[in-house]
């Protein structure tokens, strides 16, 4: 990625022939924290959307990528972006039953009630946030919950 971008690349290159997704978009389905990292670290945007509507947000939550979701949301994503069905992140988890990922999006959705209202909050949200993030850096399977895990536990 470093050559392709040192040689002109577009980092927010979209391509029709795979649902208009972004590298940012495939990066987040090869469920690479890394390679997210470094894109956003130059320059592609959190909330570029594919031919679907749907983000790179969208696509961590509908992979159970709790470590991807939390990065995403920190970088500015916006969680109450709607897809082509009119769902954002939220439902998504929700309908997949992902706590870590409403966890962190309902806490988003908290700080920003405070900030409208002019509360500066507490830190819980901050602590929250970097707990995830170290969690996602020094541990990411622990937050890596995929459709195929939730099925196996229910059998």
């Amino acid at each position: 990625m470093a050559d392709a971008l040192a040689h002109g690349a577009d980092v927010n290159w979209v391509r029709s022939d795979q649902e208009g997704r972004t590298p940012l978009i495939r990066a987040v389905l090869s469920d690479s924290l890394v390679a997210c990292e470094f894109l956003l670290q130059n320059g592609a945007s959190v909330n570029q959307v594919d031919k679907n509507g749907q983000g790179p947000l969208h696509h961590a939550t509908l992979q159970g990528y709790t470590g991807l979701a939390c990065l995403f949301l920190k970088r500015g994503a916006d969680s109450n972006a709607l897809d082509n069905d009119g769902k954002d992140a939220l439902s998504i988890a929700i309908e997949a039953a992902n706590a870590d990922i409403v966890t962190l999006l309902r806490l988003v959705k908290m700080r920003e009630a405070d900030i409208a209202l002019g509360q500066a909050g507490d830190e819980t949200y901050l602590d929250i946030f970097r707990d995830f993030s170290l969690m996602a850096s020094d541990a990411p399977e622990k937050l890596s919950r995929r459709s195929c895990d939730l099925r196996l536990s229910t059998l």
